[in-house]
């Protein structure tokens, strides 16, 4: 446990040291900046959008960024040979980004709250939170694992975007018929969406709640026990002629 503490905090180190924690904050005050000029009613449908984009597509990109600094200064090769376990360090990046975007959303809950007098069931919100962070750091990773230079992981997150969060935007803002959220029902961005309104809907339904929760933790873990974990000393030893 002391280690895991240890390595989140080498996590926060590296995220200020690489302005991924400011550029996080930058975009949360955009937020804000945005639901100010929003009735209560136009945030609350606004809400599902800027939780998606926080949760899911911006900690893709910066777990992304942060391996691709840490790929180019040596820091994942060389912990091959220090006393922590590939678990561990993809342990710690998961815990720090899920730390890192509930101070995001603490912020933009407090902001929302002297603005609108606005507030959110933080149960809800901290539950869904968890997992769907734990499931987007894993697939940052794949795509710092899938990208060879930062353009690269542009290119492949873009596709990423493409693939897992465009179609449910699209359906959100109208431009695709309501009945396409039917076919993306089991889409890992619909149930992120699901389990976000949860936290400032009236009523929440507990078993699509579970079950939706059970689906992403699933993905998440044959993600990691398949994908992540396996290629990882691969990754962590390429271009060093190992």
């Amino acid at each position: 446990m002391a280690k895991i503490k240890h390595l989140v905090g080498g996590e926060f180190t590296r995220l200020n040291k690489y302005n991924l924690f400011i550029a996080s904050v930058v975009v949360a005050l955009i937020w804000v900046a945005v639901g100010y000029f929003l009735s209560v009613e136009e945030f609350k449908a606004f809400l599902p959008f800027v939780f998606l984009m926080e949760a899911s597509a911006m900690t893709a990109i910066l777990v992304g960024a942060e391996m691709f600094y840490e790929k180019k200064e040596h820091t994942i090769s060389s912990m091959l040979i220090s006393p922590m376990t590939e678990t561990e360090y993809i342990t710690s990046k998961i815990l720090a980004n899920i730390l890192n975007v509930l101070i995001i959303f603490v912020l933009i809950g407090a902001s929302m709250y002297f603005l609108k007098d606005f507030l959110f069931a933080y149960h809800w919100l901290i539950l869904s939170v968890s997992i769907v962070t734990a499931f987007y750091v894993l697939i940052g990773i794949v795509l710092s694992y899938l990208s060879k230079d930062f353009t690269a992981l542009l290119m492949n997150y873009f596709v990423m975007m493409v693939i897992l969060v465009i179609p449910s935007i699209l359906v959100m803002i109208g431009v695709f018929a309501p009945e396409v959220k039917d076919i993306l029902f089991w889409s890992p961005t619909e149930a992120t969406l699901r389990m976000m309104n949860a936290s400032f809907a009236s009523t929440v339904d507990l078993k699509q709640f579970a079950l939706d929760f059970a689906y992403i933790s699933l993905l998440s873990y044959l993600l990691f026990r398949f994908v992540v974990l396996p290629r990882f000393k691969s990754y962590a030893t390429r271009d060093l002629g190992v």
